[in-house]
């Protein structure tokens, strides 16, 4: 079995957790990226993807931090700007101490747990005026975010478009680094994006995944939530997961070329033996 296949199931052993915690709690998360489309064209995960995405809205999300802070067990763990003053990123993570990896996908690379992300979905104004200010804010913040921890969160090998390769390039310039601190500007986007509410809009967004305000999404299209298949076990997705994986990847069942795969450019370089809770 390769590193990736390793990898990939030990994510699988974190997302099964993550379901059990929520159907026990009668909390709502989907499945989204390229989860969400390895379980439909996949059934499973995306060959070469060596990452999970799950959503949930955000009163769910904040309850779920609250029960996981409580209820996990070594080797597993919670991590969230509500836990972790020094944490980087505005959703949560889920990690295991079972195995470490190193991420070469930033200047720097970094060893980590090996974790699966929790990103909150929330609500977007109707109003044009405020739609569009909402968004200068969330964009600003977002930027200002990135810029104060380049070397170490911005995936500098993801295949992007030419402007925003471009941008990307120049905000890396230390110049603009110095002016950024990521605690203040993290927090700063998160009470942005609280301000409208999940349930109250019929438009919503996960803006702090990979694509941005690519993902926003008519509320209906997730619904209640359906099964899908994915590996050796079931989860819920969006009911209307045609229209969500058309927003994000176009003609999604179509396999892109070798050279368009995002590959998340990291490697095992440890696996902990523990006894525990085991999902199998």
């Amino acid at each position: 079995m390769d590193d990736l296949r390793k990898l990939q199931l030990e994510e699988l052993k974190i997302l099964k957790m993550f379901r059990d915690i929520c159907e026990e709690n009668n909390l709502r998360y989907f499945l989204l990226g390229g989860t969400l489309l390895g379980a439909i064209r996949h059934d499973g995960f995306i060959p070469w993807d060596d990452d999970v995405d799950v959503c949930m809205p955000r009163e769910d999300y904040e309850k779920f931090l609250k029960i996981a802070q409580n209820k996990l067990e070594k080797p597993y763990y919670i991590s969230s700007l509500e836990n972790n003053y020094d944490y980087r990123y505005c959703f949560g993570r889920i990690a295991t101490e079972e195995m470490k990896i190193k991420n070469y996908s930033a200047n720097i690379p970094r060893v980590e747990d090996v974790w699966i992300d929790i990103i909150p979905l929330d609500g977007m104004p109707a109003n044009g005026v405020k739609n569009f200010l909402h968004k200068l804010h969330m964009y600003f913040w977002r930027g200002m975010n990135q810029i104060g921890q380049y070397d170490e969160i911005v995936d500098q090998k993801r295949k992007r478009g030419k402007i925003e390769t471009i941008l990307v390039k120049i905000a890396g310039w230390k110049i603009w680094r110095n002016m950024a601190d990521y605690h203040k500007c993290t927090r700063k986007i998160q009470k942005v994006l609280k301000k409208y509410k999940y349930d109250d809009c019929d438009t919503v967004i996960n803006y702090m995944a990979a694509y941005g305000f690519d993902e926003t999404f008519q509320r209906a299209w997730f619904g209640e939530g359906k099964e899908y298949g994915f590996e050796d076990d079931k989860f819920i997705g969006p009911v209307d997961y045609d229209s969500i994986l058309k927003q994000i990847y176009g003609d999604y069942m179509t396999l892109p070329p070798e050279n368009q795969r995002n590959k998340h450019n990291a490697e095992i370089i440890k696996i902990n033996k523990r006894k525990g809770r085991k999902y199998k």
